[in-house]
């Protein structure tokens, strides 16, 4: 039972970075556009972050070239991937109280 919940949680941190980056990619796609109206905003990437989409986040920020000049994601993001890991040593480290 315990490795069923391993891989569900293990999937659930790959699928947020997923959408993670999708909603940076989108961002930038509109702000190329130069569309006065963002719908995705920091807010929702600071959200995806702290969920557990950080490292994926702070990743693709310098791959798409995008953001890096934010001071709020540049100084965020790598909080949040420390959290994150911090969570999941946690989680892991615990046995997630299966013994």
């Amino acid at each position: 039972m315990p490795v069923l919940i391993y891989v569900l949680i293990i999937t659930y941190v790959l699928a947020i970075n997923f959408y993670g980056v999708l909603m940076l990619r989108f961002q930038k796609k509109e702000r190329e556009n130069n569309n006065e109206y963002l719908s995705i905003g920091d807010g929702k990437l600071f959200l995806a972050g702290l969920l557990g989409g950080a490292i994926g986040i702070f990743a693709f920020m310098f791959i798409f070239k995008y953001r890096t000049k934010s001071l709020f994601l540049m100084i965020i993001m790598p909080l949040l991937i420390a959290t994150n890991i911090y969570v999941a040593i946690l989680i892991f480290s615990n046995g997630l109280g299966y013994y």
